[in-house]
C-alpha cells in the first residue's frame, strides 16, 4: 500500500508491514519495489507517521497564527482520510 500525501511526501507500509514516511523530490526516482527514493523516516504504527507528516509540512509552512494551524491541520487530516479512502475503495 502507497498513500502519496502531496507532491513530497508518501507512505507505505514495509515488507513488515510498518509504515515508512518518505520525503522526496516532486518527480521522484523509484526504488526496485516502487517506493520514492528519498529520506525515510519508519514508525511503528500508521498514526504516528500521519502525525509526524503534518508536524513537519507545519515546520515548512508559513503559519503566523493559532487559528491558521488549526485550519492546517484540519486540512492536512481531511486530506489524508480521503485518500486512505480512495486507497481502501480500489482494493
Amino acid at each position: 500500500m502507497r498513500i502519496d500525501l502531496d507532491e513530497h511526501y508518501t507512505i507505505y507500509l514495509n515488507k513488515w508491514g510498518n509504515p515508512v514516511l518518505v520525503k522526496h523530490e516532486a518527480n521522484a526516482e523509484l526504488d526496485k519495489h516502487g517506493y520514492p527514493i528519498g529520506h525515510k523516516l519508519y514508525f511503528q504504527t500508521f498514526g504516528q507517521a500521519v502525525k509526524s507528516y503534518i508536524k513537519v509540512s507545519a515546520s515548512e509552512s508559513k503559519i503566523k497564527s493559532f487559528q491558521e494551524m488549526a485550519a492546517f491541520i484540519d486540512g492536512k487530516l481531511k486530506g489524508v482520510e480521503l485518500k486512505i479512502d480512495q486507497m481502501m475503495e480500489d482494493d
